[in-house]
């Protein structure tokens, strides 16, 4: 069908079609969403309908209206499954939500990603935005799901190693059979460790720990004393019994001689006495022989007996001295060689020096990676600041997150130095951990002994300086500068 051009039919079919086109224009300009690819379409229709009144072949007019109304169906189709996944989105996170405020602890991480996903959803509440704030959430889930269960079984691991003992005893064994019903509990149910009964009882193993290894090396020295007395023994008994048969030796050669000078014994007289003095050193000879053997095996087990002892002994002090975990001197450690320092600075009036670190922010590293990834931290710290220090100096663990260095001979402005070296150095180290890598910082207090100091004097000086260091981070202030 062809339109007439007559004037009027033109002009009302010209009125008709521009509106519309204008119809159109407005219903296709309501349906952009923001996708790329359905707003071009809409922007291509847009121009085709600007050209619809100069269009006289009906059939095209009309391919074109069914094109656009199936365009519009389609386009309605995809509207309601956008809105059934946005639906779906804001369903996703309020359980998320929902979940996270069951188990949720209040902590930094908390908050900064909780406020990642209120700005998220702040600047357009659209589907990027809601999958934004879903896998943020989803995440932060996860970790504290995990965290929670890790962190419970790291402690839990790190306890039973820490109440282990080394002794073989009676009351070792029922000490550790305490220890076993301990863990039964605790690893049923890990979250216990929280109640104040299963507290105490697991302080009252760390005492009787302590009296277990304390009474274990009194054992093993006075075993070691017994084993020094046996050897003493078996050496000045085989020294008299040396000297014995050397006398006897000794009246053998005297017999033969006198038998020889003899000129009233004939020669078979002489003979036979020969012979019979001949047995008697072969008894001698043979009963020497198996004495020495029986001594020389008593020396070689007493020997043996005594490394064994030794080696045992040396163990069991070492437990008692160095941090499991580190490998450095625990805080035991730490007490024993500052009362020899200040002894020794005390007579010789030779400078002593200490510096206090504290490693900044340690709880966000366990809170953010995990109790494992805050061992790593400790470790590395440990071993970055025994290859910096002498092998005079003496570096420990005060507690926790917390180290003391002995410098002896050493005074304030050089262990001011040995700190900043520290600092910088612990400044520079990188950590990964399952593909996350961070560093860390450090803050140092520096204190010298003074005449009169006593343990706790110079460490609350040393801490006194930590402090003020605290409030900068990653800084290192000496006594004098407070």
């Amino acid at each position: 069908m062809v339109i007439r051009k007559s004037s009027k039919a033109k002009v009302s079919c010209s009125t008709y079609i521009e509106n519309l086109s204008a119809a159109i224009v407005y219903l296709l300009i309501s349906l952009k969403v923001g996708d790329k690819d359905i707003d071009a379409k809409i922007d291509a229709f847009k121009e085709k309908v600007k050209k619809i009144k100069y269009e006289e072949d009906t059939s095209k007019l009309v391919a074109f209206r069914n094109t656009i109304a199936d365009f519009v169906i389609e386009h309605d189709e995809f509207v309601r499954s956008r809105k059934a996944a946005f639906d779906n989105l804001i369903l996703n996170n309020i359980s998320l939500l929902i979940a996270i405020a069951k188990t949720a602890e209040s902590d930094r991480k908390w908050r900064d990603n909780l406020e990642k996903v209120k700005e998220a959803l702040r600047k357009k509440i659209d589907v990027d935005s809601l999958k934004q704030a879903k896998e943020i959430l989803f995440k932060l889930g996860t970790t504290t799901k995990d965290s929670k269960d890790v962190v419970y079984r790291d402690m839990l691991q790190i306890l039973f190693l820490l109440l282990d003992v080394e002794s073989d005893d009676d009351k070792a064994k029922l000490y550790l059979d305490k220890v076993k019903k301990m863990q039964s509990k605790l690893v049923a149910s890990p979250y216990r460790i929280d109640e104040r009964e299963i507290r105490d009882e697991i302080k009252d193993l760390v005492k009787e720990k302590e009296k277990l290894e304390e009474e274990y090396i009194d054992s093993l020295q006075s075993k070691l004393n017994k084993a020094l007395k046996a050897l003493i023994y078996t050496i000045t008994t085989f020294t008299s019994s040396s000297s014995n048969y050397v006398d006897t030796f000794q009246g053998h050669i005297n017999e033969i001689n006198n038998a020889i000078n003899s000129r009233e014994v004939d020669v078979d007289e002489l003979s036979k006495r020969l012979i019979g003095i001949a047995i008697r050193i072969k008894d001698t000879t043979v009963s020497m022989k198996g004495e020495i053997e029986e001594y020389s095996t008593k020396l070689k087990e007493s020997q043996q007996m005594i490394e064994d002892l030794r080696e045992k002994l040396r163990k069991a002090q070492e437990n008692l001295v160095i941090d499991p975990l580190t490998g450095i001197y625990n805080r035991r450690g730490l007490i024993h060689f500052l009362r020899v320092e200040l002894a020794r600075a005390e007579r010789y009036k030779q400078p002593l020096s200490i510096i206090m670190a504290d490693l900044d922010h340690f709880s966000n590293i366990n809170n953010t990676y995990g109790h494992l990834a805050g061992d790593m931290v400790l470790k590395g710290f440990c071993k970055t600041v025994k290859s910096i220090i002498r092998s005079a100096d003496i570096a420990s663990r005060y507690g926790g997150e917390e180290f003391i260095v002995i410098l002896p001979n050493t005074d304030l402005e050089n262990a001011y130095d040995v700190a900043e070296k520290l600092r910088l150095a612990i400044g520079k180290l990188k950590f990964k951990y399952k593909n996350e890598i961070f560093s860390i910082t450090s803050s140092f207090g520096v204190a010298g002994f003074k005449e009169g100091d006593t343990i706790e004097t110079l460490i609350k000086r040393a801490d006194k300086a930590l402090y003020k260091a605290k409030e900068s981070r990653n800084c290192t202030i000496k006594e004098t500068q407070l």
